[in-house]
Order: C-alpha cells, then structure tokens, then sequence
C-alpha cells in the first residue's frame, strides 16, 4: 500500500446519515458501536453531506454574507485565519474549534451550523463528564466512547495516535474552551455566516466541580526560596554538557526574566544588544511578547554568561559573533543531526524538558521535606514566570513589574500580590497553637 494511500485512510469522511432520524435531537439514539467515525486533527477533516454545514438549518439565507465559505469548516478556517494572526492565539482558538466541531458532527451527529440552543447547553456539560465518569456512566449520558477522545499528552498532530484532549478539564480549561466557543459563533454571526448564536440564551457562568474550589491565585503557581534551591541542586548535579546548559538557559529565561514559554521559544540572538541609558549603555534583551509587543529588559552579566555558555555547548560563537537569527533555546545537536543547534526548540519539547527535571527535583525535594516535593510535581514552564512576578514584587513597585512581565493590565500584575494573606500569616506566628 502506498505511502499516500496510507495517508489518505487517517483523514475522517464523515458520512451525513444519523441515527434515528434527520434532525439534531436525534442524536439522543446511541451510535453504531462500529461506527468508522474518527477523531482527527482539523486539518485532515474531510465532513460530507448535511454534517458538512452546506446546507445548515442556522446559515443565513440572505446572501449578504461577509464570508465566502460553503461550509462549516470553511468558515471555521475564514474565523481562524481573521482573528487569529498571532501563533499562540491561533493555536489556543484551533484546539476549541477543533474539539467542539469534532464533538458536533460525531458525538451530536449534526453541522455546527445545525446546533440549536438546545444542543449548545449539552458542551459544557459533556466537558465536565470527560475524563472523570466510568465507562459505564459515561456510556449512559453520551453516545460515543469517551476512550475516542482522550490520549496521551505532547502526540504530534501528525501522529496516528494523536487525540484531541489528554484528560479531565481544569476549570481554567473548561472557562477558556467556552470563551473561544462563544467568540466564533458572535464571529459567524456578525459576519453573515449564522443567522443566530446558539449560545445567546445558555448561561455563561462555569460553575466548579466537587472538590475544585476556587482557582489557585498566580502566587500558588510560584515557588519558595527553599523550592528554587532544590531546583538549584538538581541542576548543578547534572553532568556538564550542552543538556545541562540548555536547562540552565531555560530556568534564567523564565524564572530570571520572567519570560512566556513563547517568548523563549521565539527568542533570537539579535534581541540581545547594547542601549544607550543616560550616559551609559546597558544590555538589554527586546523581548518580542503577546501581540508583537515589544518590551525591553535589562541584563546582567551572569544572564549574558549563561547564553553564552549554551551557544558554546552548541559549538557556536557568543552573543555578537553569532548571527542574529540563531534561537536561543534550539534542539540537541547528536551525531548526524549537528543542525538541530540551530533549530528552535519546540513548545512539546520543551515541556517535556522541564518536567522531567521538575520530576527529578521532586524526587529528592521529597526526602526533605514531602509538601516540596509535591510542589515541584505541580510545577510546569509557566511557573518560572509566576516565581520571577512573585520575586520581582519584592524589590521593584507593581508597575514596573507589569511592565517587566508584558502585562496590558495592571490587575492582571496584581494577582501576584497577597497582602491580606502574608500578614495574617505573620500574625498567625505570634498565637500559640494550644
């Protein structure tokens, strides 16, 4: 069998015909349990017939139209394409879209054109049960497997195995996938597309599961002086080599500035240069942030020595002599793959980086003291940026910190801060517990 041949069998052809009958509320009746219908990325999606959205019981009949699309996954794309110009956006939006088209056409059986209010209040709901019912119970609210849609984390989308989600949703996850839901149907709408948001009439407010409680603030997502010597020790028991300078490069760019995982990843060698302050010059880095925004941030020697010390692992010359375009963070070059030095990592890649070290730091973290040790578990990429905002706020005004981090609000800086919280801890001190 061909290689192409192979390739073409992965893409889904959803067929049109539904269970029990022709309308949405049809698809209460249970599915074939040999049905073909296949969970795959967005860009291999072929739909068909009336589950295509091509003749959607909710398209405008008026002609008027802004969008040229004949279908729903057309006008998905035109969304995506319009509001989504930034990779990481387009990325967050593409994850929703895909997940809630794909929950339309296989799990309700109908066009995302054809969803009524009705079927719009199930999604959240469908959201809160995935992942967390037995198959029994799960097999008696929803018509398809939920095993059909949760796999492991970091599959490329590329990859057979690839699934849209990895498990339960947070509720931060769950908030989020309903923002980006409403925003593309308030899109379709106001563009011609639909001639009503299903979604208008069902509640927005996202209510939290037993034993989630509130969220945690941005000060619980950063890590305590004695959480970061662990990681300290971690890394400085690590062999020498271009690993091992990587990580340290990885750990000063997010806890040391205060960097987003897509800042890192993004980062060039060029952003590194000389500015004149007053009378004297100081290095910066231009940190090219959310929205292309640009923000400058002062660099210290050690910050430079650490680049430096990873561009030499690479086998590469230092900041200046090196061409601009070089990432800062690039894959391991091995054997024959030396060009991966000048390849940027990618956001799997590093994910799986820091929390294999993370997982390691626990394990000896632990022995000391176990609550670290769970601590460092939890801990993930953006945590390096929460511990430089919780640090930061200690030695510099809330202002200059929210520039510092990027942040378009200052509320948003402000969530760092626990006032309330730090003196009643330091009054806590002075009652005896008995």
């Amino acid at each position: 069998m061909s290689m192409q041949r192979k390739k073409a069998e992965k893409i889904a052809d959803f067929s049109s015909k539904k269970p029990g009958g022709d309308s949405e509320d049809a698809a209460a009746g249970r599915l074939d349990p040999g049905s073909a219908l296949q969970v795959v990325p967005l860009e291999q999606c072929q739909i068909k017939g009336e589950l295509s959205g091509s003749q959607g019981t909710n398209r405008s009949l008026s002609g008027r139209s802004s969008l040229k699309a004949g279908n729903d996954l057309e006008a998905l794309r035109a969304w995506l394409n319009a509001r989504a110009a930034n990779p990481n956006t387009f990325s967050a939006y593409r994850k929703e879209a895909e997940r809630f088209l794909l929950w339309c056409v296989i799990e309700r059986r109908t066009a995302l054109s054809s969803l009524t209010m009705e079927g719009a209040s199930l999604y959240l709901r469908w959201l809160e049960d995935l992942g967390r019912l037995s198959d029994k119970a799960w097999a008696e609210r929803w018509n398809v497997p939920q095993s059909i849609w949760i796999g492991p984390k970091n599959v490329e989308r590329t990859d057979p195995g690839w699934k849209p989600f990895n498990g339960p949703l947070s509720f931060a996850s769950r908030r989020q996938a309903m923002t980006v839901i409403r925003l593309l149907f308030n899109f379709l709408v106001k563009t011609g597309y639909l001639n009503y948001n299903p979604f208008d009439q069902v509640s927005p407010k996202i209510p939290f599961l037993p034993g989630e409680g509130a969220p945690e603030q941005f000060a619980d997502r950063s890590l305590s002086h004695d959480q970061w010597e662990d990681i300290l020790d971690q890394l400085r028991g690590l062999p020498e080599g271009e690993e091992k300078a990587r990580l340290e490069a990885i750990l000063m760019m997010g806890k040391g500035l205060g960097m987003r995982a897509s800042e890192m990843l993004a980062s060039r060698a060029g952003w590194i240069r000389k500015r004149k302050l007053g009378s004297r010059s100081l290095l910066m880095i231009e940190v090219v942030g959310k929205g292309d925004k640009v923000r400058r941030l002062p660099l210290q020697q050690e910050h430079l020595r650490i680049l430096n010390l990873y561009l030499s692992a690479r086998g590469l010359q230092p900041i200046g002599a090196c061409p601009a375009d070089t990432p800062l963070l690039a894959r391991l070059g091995r054997g024959r793959k030396a060009e991966n030095r000048e390849t940027s990592l990618s956001r799997s890649g590093l994910h799986k980086i820091l929390k294999a070290f993370f997982e390691d730091a626990a394990a000896e973290a632990e022995k000391k003291d176990p609550m670290d040790g769970a601590k460092l578990r939890e801990a993930s990429t953006h945590w390096l940026r929460h511990t430089f905002a919780a640090v930061a706020l200690d030695a510099m005004p809330v202002n200059v910190v929210q520039t510092a981090l990027g942040h378009a609000s200052l509320s948003t800086t402000s969530l760092y801060l626990v006032p309330t919280e730090q003196k009643m801890a330091e009054g806590m001190k002075k009652i005896k517990p008995l």
